[in-house]
Order: structure tokens, then C-alpha cells, then sequence
């Protein structure tokens, strides 16, 4: 089988999965030189040059702590009246949106839904407000995301924000946890809509202005408060090379957050593979396969966060104390505890893919 652009591009840089995380070289790869790789590749390449030459001009977001521990559908859940995903205690639920008219559940799923809740977090974060308005344009939005506003048809990246975006703010998502202490075990839920009024305003011709006029949506009172009590900070730089995987945007997301965590604290957090895959893989049946995903999206998310130290190995993701992806802030108030790491013993050999 030939390799793919991306693989041939990795390996012509050499990237190791060893602790020091580095490329194999102690430099970015430069893109002279550099031809026939795919648009994946090229933007991942051009992102780690650009983050390498300016590793300060870094555009902050953010995203909530409970939405890295449990993530979003990957792939359409299908015809179904309720989908969950469970970390540890922490399980959430999702009650999508029916159309009655085709009798379907419509679940928020893959990159797009994504890239907007690291939009809404950041705005609630920067602006204290539950009311985000978004801007006065629609391709000027769309730009914002990292999407395309010039490609049309109906897999157009303007028709699908739409529709995702629908889809989101009138789901019902829940999040529950189960809490044992001094023999008693007791659970904590969270039911809420993410956006229970909006006014959105929508012009799919490329002759119009695609004025948003005073587009807005108001976040409920408790997914606003979820939100924006000590949300992750990450870099929308790299969120933007790897806008085509959520597997990819998934797993850079959480490895910001326990890179803090293991800074914090100063030791090495492990995520078994079974924890792992019961977070972010639910759509990969084989754990084999969602390992070899995993092996290769780390490589990618490297490029953008060559800092990082993180080793695979058989019992699972180890990230160790490394420089964060955005410099800390003075006074930032410390991350939940981890929830499904155990402590590390020794490191064993490295898993091969």
C-alpha cells in the first residue's frame, strides 16, 4: 500500500514518539522544497512552520474541561432518541433535536460542532456574557472557524455550519456523575440546552452581502456558568490545522489539559487504552484500530505542538510535565483532578505501528 501525503510528510521529518518531543531534530521543518503533499498536510505543515517562527504571536480559545473529559459523536449516532459517552464517573448524554417532518433525530457530530463550541467558549470567556453575537458577516464567521466561505453545494462548508449549529444549540445535553465516599455512593446531574434562544440570520448567495445583521445566541444560565468555570486554554492556530479530524482536535485538546495537570502536579499522567478509547474512540469498534489511529494522530498533533511530551506505549497515553501550548496567566485557577489516570510505574516499550 503507498503511503499517504500526511504519512509520507511525517516520516520524512523523522518524528518520534520519544519523551523528548521533539521531531528527531531540534528544528520545524521548513517548506522549501516542499511539493505534491495534500491540503492536510500542507496546512499542518504550514501551521508548525508559522508556530515555530512565531511562537508568541498565538491566538488564544478555549474549551470547556467537561467537554474534553467526554467529546461529541465523531460520526452521526443514526435514528436514535439518546446517545452517550462515559470517562470514568462523568457520563454524557445527548437528547438531540427530532425533525418531525422527516421523523429524525439530528445529532451534533464531527469537526464543525467542534470548532464552534471552541468559538462559543472563547466569546463567553473574553466577553462574561451569555449573549454572543456573531459578527456581520456570515463569511467573515465562517473565516473565524477555520471554514471555507467561497465552496457551494449542498456539502458546502456554509450549508453544513448551518445546519450543525442548529443542531447544537437545541440539543439537550446532560452530564452525570457518580461520586463514592466513606462507603456511599451518590450521583450529580446536569441537564441543559446550550442555546435556548437565538436569532440567526442566514444568505447562502454569493451576490448578496451575507449580512448576519444582529445574529446572536443566548447561552442558558448552567451552560454558560459549565463553560466558563476554569476552561482550557488552547491554541486556535493549531485548532485550525487539524479543523479536518475531531479525532485530531479531540486529542489535542486533552492532551493541553493533562499536560497542565502533570506540570501541576509534577508527575506523568497515564490514560489506559481502554480509558482512552471510552472517551474519544466509541466509533472504532476494534481498540487495535483506534491505537493505530491514535499513534498516527499524535504524530500530526506534534507538528503543532512539538513541546509536547507524550509517549505510547502498551498499557496506554503517557503525558508528561512539559511547557503549556499557551503561556499560563497569572492567577489561573487550577483544572478539575484528573479522572481516569493511574500512576505510573515504569515506562515500557513503545508501541509500534
Amino acid at each position: 500500500m503507498t503511503d499517504s501525503p500526511i504519512t509520507a510528510l511525517e516520516d520524512d521529518f523523522s518524528m518520534s514518539t520519544d519523551q523528548s518531543g521533539t521531531y528527531g531534530g531540534e528544528e520545524t521543518p521548513s517548506l522549501d522544497g516542499v511539493e505534491g503533499l495534500s491540503p492536510v498536510a500542507m496546512r499542518l505543515l504550514q501551521a508548525a512552520t508559522d508556530m515555530q517562527q512565531s511562537p508568541d504571536s498565538y491566538e488564544r480559545a478555549f474549551l470547556a474541561r467537561q467537554l474534553i473529559q467526554c467529546t461529541f459523536p465523531h460520526s452521526d449516532p443514526g435514528n436514535v432518541p439518546i446517545w452517550s459517552r462515559t470517562n470514568g464517573n462523568l457520563t454524557l448524554s445527548i437528547r438531540p433535536l427530532y425533525d418531525e417532518e422527516k421523523a429524525a433525530h439530528k445529532y451534533p457530530y464531527g469537526t464543525i460542532p467542534r470548532l464552534f463550541l471552541y468559538w462559543m467558549v472563547t466569546e463567553a470567556a473574553r466577553t462574561k456574557k451569555r449573549r454572543l453575537y456573531l459578527g456581520q458577516t456570515y463569511p467573515d464567521f465562517m473565516r473565524k472557524l477555520g471554514l471555507n466561505p467561497s465552496n457551494g453545494g449542498v456539502r458546502s462548508d456554509s450549508r453544513r455550519l448551518k445546519d450543525q449549529i442548529e443542531r447544537m444549540l437545541r440539543a439537550t445535553i446532560s452530564f452525570k456523575q457518580t461520586f463514592k465516599k466513606d462507603g456511599k455512593t451518590g450521583d450529580a446531574w446536569l441537564d441543559m440546552q446550550i442555546g435556548p434562544e437565538a436569532v440567526l440570520w442566514w444568505n447562502f448567495d454569493r451576490d448578496a452581502q451575507n449580512s448576519l445583521f444582529e445574529s446572536y445566541i443566548e447561552l442558558s444560565e448552567k451552560f454558560f456558568s459549565a463553560i466558563t468555570s476554569s476552561p482550557i486554554p488552547l491554541d486556535l492556530r493549531a485548532l485550525r490545522a487539524l479543523r479536518k479530524s475531531p479525532l485530531s482536535l479531540d486529542l489535542y485538546s486533552l492532551i493541553c489539559h493533562k499536560t497542565y495537570s502533570a506540570r501541576k502536579d509534577g508527575d506523568t499522567k497515564t490514560i489506559p487504552w481502554e480509558g482512552l478509547h471510552r472517551q474519544m474512540g466509541a466509533e472504532y469498534k476494534e481498540l487495535r484500530n483506534f491505537k493505530q489511529k491514535v499513534v498516527a494522530t499524535v504524530k500530526k498533533i506534534r507538528l503543532v505542538y512539538p513541546q509536547m511530551k507524550v509517549d505510547l506505549s502498551e498499557t496506554g497515553m503517557h503525558i508528561h510535565p512539559a511547557p503549556l501550548a499557551i503561556p499560563e496567566r497569572a492567577g489561573t485557577e487550577a483544572f478539575a483532578p484528573p479522572t481516569i489516570e493511574v500512576p505510573v510505574t515504569r515506562r515500557r516499550r513503545m508501541l509500534k505501528q
